[in-house]
């Protein structure tokens, strides 16, 4: 009996004691299934969670097993589309009855999976080999298994919540048991789940979405990696020594996805090289923010600058996570959005009143601006402590404990601050690139550290014809490599062959950057385009920006 079959059947949820009897033979599975009463969904899902855990429950033959699970199969689906109806466009965190949904769907994926790899267990069952004309059965069930744990897992990425215990090590456990027999390659027709046709492909398409953090990613975005993950899945294959920088270690039987060694045998690593260049390749030939990513001779995905920028970032931070991290547990007061940022930069002054005392001494209220209404609103904002978890160099893995007070989204604006001394004006500008939400109520994230000297300020639009706009407000930063030219975060829209006018204020200046104050920068570029703002960066002359790296390289 080889330790890939023995640990096929391994820790698999136990038998719930007191659990009824469920008739295995597919006939009656079929009749059972066809008197659901679905025009009660929630009847019919707590009939299918019942029968689910009935067979497991049962001492079954393999092939009964199988046969009862193939019948089941169509009616569970179903249920896990309604499901996911009900909590595709809701806000997060997930409402309660949002969040059942969510986590009742995630189980139907998870029951469906442990039910087919016990199938394979029972039907090669004593010594772990393929029994006579029964190789169909174990191929079908294996893929099975495998394209459900995918699911769960996919479900609980796109809700930003922890997998569910079991979903990792039952998919590689299929995989180690699937390479023994040489099925992994062998393809499966499964109309009703689709995805890739042989386990291998499977498994390693959900290693790559794992490896990218998919809680770095929007819903849409998710939705656009998979297909694009699926046709990596044969050229970032799983290699059996380390291929480079960028091959994070797949776990022989942990339950986890990609990542760093650990203390856990491992035998392969995933080589991403192939996707990585792929996608740099993709970001040369940009075109009106959109190109084009795909593994293929032909026509590949089409996609936006943003995603590419997300990709690049996510490779990158890879490696990033190779850095030590050292171990945390002091607190930080936090303040979330480009609006609260400022508000506390600029000494909890509303941005009227910052407008006003402007070290320019000029009041540039336009009556009736946008930007002044709610004004009394800012005097309320939030601010919200949360606990670093682990810190390096890149910045910090954080925990708040109730994220339903602090909503926060992917690419967010954070502002960080000790709380110590009496200067409550100094924060350090982070921006959110993972999140997730606790099984406790808790929210966990990784906060990227853009600067930890930050300066509000306002920036008004000057368009190639002389014309102004409304005044935006918005914070200069000072970038943590020292870089050259100025950096701003805001919400301002800006066309080409425009102007920015740097409107300072005399209480808020940093002081190593010295007396400020309104000034006007001749060439600015969109760096990063995060939806709710913009990352601006002055346009250096070409011959300053080669003497500033020359400078750079021979310091």
């Amino acid at each position: 009996m080889s330790e890939s079959y023995q640990r096929l059947s391994q820790d698999l949820p136990p038998p719930v004691g007191g659990a009824p009897r469920f008739a295995a033979e597919p006939r009656k599975v079929r009749a059972w299934v066809a008197a659901l009463p679905r025009a009660n969904p929630q009847a019919t899902e707590q009939a299918l969670a019942q029968a689910l855990e009935a067979l497991a429950g049962q001492r079954l033959d393999g092939g009964a097993r199988f046969g009862a699970l193939e019948e089941l199969r169509g009616a569970v689906l179903e249920a896990v589309s309604l499901l996911e109806r009900q909590f595709a466009a809701s806000p997060l965190p997930l409402p309660p009855d949002k969040a059942r949904a969510a986590a009742l769907a995630e189980g139907f994926h998870l029951g469906l999976g442990h039910g087919y790899r016990l199938a394979v267990a029972e039907l090669c069952a004593p010594s772990g080999n393929i029994p006579f004309l029964k190789g169909g059965s174990v191929q079908t069930a294996l893929h099975r298994a495998a394209w459900h744990y995918s699911r769960a897992l996919a479900l609980a990425w796109r809700v930003y919540r922890p997998a569910t215990p079991g979903a990792w090590q039952g998919l590689h456990r299929l995989h180690r048991f699937a390479s023994a027999l040489k099925l992994e390659t062998k393809t499966v027709e499964d109309k009703a789940g689709g995805g890739p046709p042989d386990l291998l492909g499977l498994y390693v398409q959900t290693l790559l979405m794992a490896a990218l953090n998919p809680y770095a990613f929007a819903q849409a975005e998710q939705d656009s990696l998979w297909p694009i993950a699926r046709g990596y899945a044969r050229r970032c294959g799983l290699s059996t020594s380390p291929p480079g920088d960028l091959a994070p270690v797949v776990p022989d039987d942990a339950d986890r996805g990609p990542g760093g060694a650990g203390d856990e045998p491992h035998s392969y690593w995933l080589d991403l090289r192939a996707f990585a260049d792929d996608v740099e390749r993709a970001l040369e030939r940009v075109r009106d923010g959109q190109s084009e990513l795909g593994a293929g001779p032909g026509p590949g995905e089409r996609v936006g600058n943003d995603l590419l920028l997300r990709l690049r970032r996510a490779f990158g931070q890879m490696s990033a996570r190779g850095l030590r991290r050292l171990p945390a547990g002091h607190h930080l007061d936090t303040v979330l959005g480009l609006s609260g940022l400022h508000y506390f930069l600029a000494g909890q002054r509303d941005f009227d009143t910052f407008m006003r005392q402007s070290a320019a001494g000029a009041v540039h209220v336009i009556t009736g601006a946008a930007w002044t209404h709610g004004a009394a609103a800012m005097t309320r904002v939030p601010r919200f402590p949360a606990r670093v978890l682990d810190q390096s160099l890149g910045g910090y893995r954080m925990a708040w404990d109730s994220a339903e007070q602090a909503r926060a989204k992917v690419g967010e604006l954070v502002g960080l601050n000790f709380g110590e001394g009496d200067d409550d004006s100094e924060w350090m500008v982070g921006v959110m690139r993972w999140l997730r939400y606790e099984t406790d109520g808790s929210l966990s994230a990784g906060v990227e550290l853009l600067a930890r000297r930050a300066t509000p300020v306002a920036l008004r639009v000057v368009s190639a014809d002389g014309g102004s706009r409304q005044v935006n407000r918005a914070v200069e930063i000072f970038p943590l490599d020292g870089s050259p030219g100025r950096r701003f975060v805001s919400n301002v829209s800006v066309d080409a062959g425009s102007r920015i006018e740097v409107i300072h204020d005399a209480n808020s200046l940093v002081p190593e950057a010295g007396p400020r104050g309104p000034d006007l920068l001749a060439d600015v570029e969109v760096l990063l385009n995060a939806g709710d703002y913009v990352l601006l960066g002055e346009r250096l002359e070409q011959p300053a920006a080669a003497a500033a790296e020359a400078e750079g390289a021979t310091a």
